[in-house]
């Protein structure tokens, strides 16, 4: 199954570039930003591995990077990716995950 990351998605993945070129330069952004990509790039052979998202019907919520970050993605006739989040923040609104 084809992937697409929305909009929103690939924003939250250049913050999370941003960050890490910051705070430990490009060879560790670019290792995060592909660990992230390489793990949701795993949902096409099992799109309905993880949990669905309790708050938001129809969305699905990955853990990613070791658990630092959370994919939320949902199944359609491809596997959009929503946005990409630091675990530890405040959980994704319905309005967030309604795009």
């Amino acid at each position: 199954m084809r992937i697409r990351y929305l909009s929103e998605a690939d924003d939250d993945l250049e913050g999370i570039k941003r960050h890490y070129l910051k705070v430990g330069g490009k060879a560790l952004a670019l290792r995060m930003v592909r660990s992230i990509r390489k793990e949701v790039a795993g949902l096409s052979d099992n799109p309905n591995i993880a949990p669905p998202y309790e708050i938001a019907k129809g969305v699905r919520r990955l853990v990613v990077a070791d658990g630092a970050y959370l994919a939320f993605y949902r199944v359609r006739e491809v596997i959009e990716v929503i946005h990409i989040r630091r675990a530890e923040r405040e959980p994704a609104t319905t309005e967030e995950l309604d795009v």
